[in-house]
């Protein structure tokens, strides 16, 4: 019998559970309509109830004028508690159309998304243009949203590079057994990518860890670009521009430079190691904590550049290796190559 009544009960519950939850929202609109005259009729039946007990002359003695004075206290507490039952009401309808607002946003977010990234993946140029620039500009507008909304930044930093890296092709000789790369995407559409990750003012991705290995770039504009926490791994940068960056942490191990201006910028932290660096510049630059260990060197020039904890170990200068006006221009190639660590040690 009790279990047949409490499972009874238990049915009970639920019923009215689904009933309630069924009409929350009718539930709330009545709710909000008579709350207001339940705490009016609260507060005067209270206040008769206090004044059978004699409230007023207990509060302001037993003089003419109690009764005015218990009236005004009473209608001052009503009036202070409608006004802060109101001021709650209103942030509660606030923060319920802010979280509709942020549905309606994350919806079209999404949709936005959607359509960028298929413009991304079309053959036309015009369209993959419109592509990156619609990819990057949700990423803008999500870098300040909330959580989840960031972590569209994350997943635009990762379509945008990994779009580099798979549109770059190897190209092999089978007769002469050599290899080498080239991009299947014209070069703007490179130029535009590089520029909206590296070229931004928001330094949207600067916190993301960048994989831009085995990529070609061949005529890249990258001049005053801040570029951060980025792997360039067995990468070419062949007749490319990057004066006046900043290359902060990053990996050049293996890379092949050929024709590219670094001048004017700043290597902080930066692996060349066993890399190949002809017909280059690096004038004016400043290199602090970079290690370029059986790197091979030629051509290149390092005039006015200022070294700081940098170190050339076993690397191979080939002809015309310029270290004019820098705190290595008194020592021989071979001092560099043996003791430039201690040479330029801060």
């Amino acid at each position: 019998m009790y279990d047949q009544k409490g499972g009874y009960m238990s049915k009970k519950r639920k019923t009215l559970s689904y009933v309630l939850k069924k009409n929350k929202e009718e539930l709330s609109k009545i709710y909000y309509k008579y709350i207001f005259l339940i705490i009016i009729l609260g507060s005067l039946f209270i206040g008769i109830l206090f004044y059978k007990l004699d409230a007023h002359i207990l509060l302001f003695g037993d003089t003419p004028s109690a009764l005015g004075e218990y009236v005004k206290t009473v209608a001052t507490v009503m009036g202070g508690g409608l006004v802060v039952l109101g001021l709650w009401i209103n942030n509660r309808r606030v923060a319920e159309q802010t979280r509709q607002n942020n549905i309606n946003e994350k919806g079209q977010i999404n949709s936005r998304f959607k359509d960028a990234a298929t413009l991304l993946d079309s053959g036309s140029v015009s369209s993959m243009l419109s592509g990156v620039y619609a990819l990057h500009q949700i990423a803008l507008e999500s870098s300040v949203g909330d959580e989840r909304q960031r972590g569209y930044v994350k997943i635009i930093h990762e379509i945008l590079s990994a779009f580099v890296r798979e549109n770059t092709e190897k190209i092999v000789n089978k007769e002469e057994g050599t290899e080498w790369l080239i991009n299947k995407k014209p070069t703007i559409v490179i130029q535009t990518i590089m520029t909206v990750l590296f070229k931004n003012n928001e330094f949207v991705y600067s916190d993301l860890m960048t994989d831009l290995s085995h990529c070609i770039f061949e005529d890249i504009d990258l001049d005053q670009a801040h570029i951060e926490n980025v792997d360039f791994t067995k990468t070419k940068f062949i007749r490319t521009s990057a004066k006046e960056c900043s290359f902060i942490s990053c990996y050049m191990d293996n890379a092949f430079v050929e024709q590219t201006d670094f001048s004017n910028t700043r290597f902080e932290k930066v692996v060349f190691d066993n890399s190949h660096i002809h017909n280059s510049t690096f004038e004016e630059s400043q290199f602090d904590q970079c290690d370029l260990w059986d790197t091979i060197i030629a051509d290149t020039s390092f005039n006015k550049a200022k070294f700081k904890n940098v170190d050339f170990q076993n690397t191979i200068f080939e002809e015309n290796v310029d270290f004019r006006n820098t705190v290595l221009e008194q020592y021989s190639l071979e001092e560099i190559r043996t003791q430039s660590a201690e040479l330029t040690k801060a």
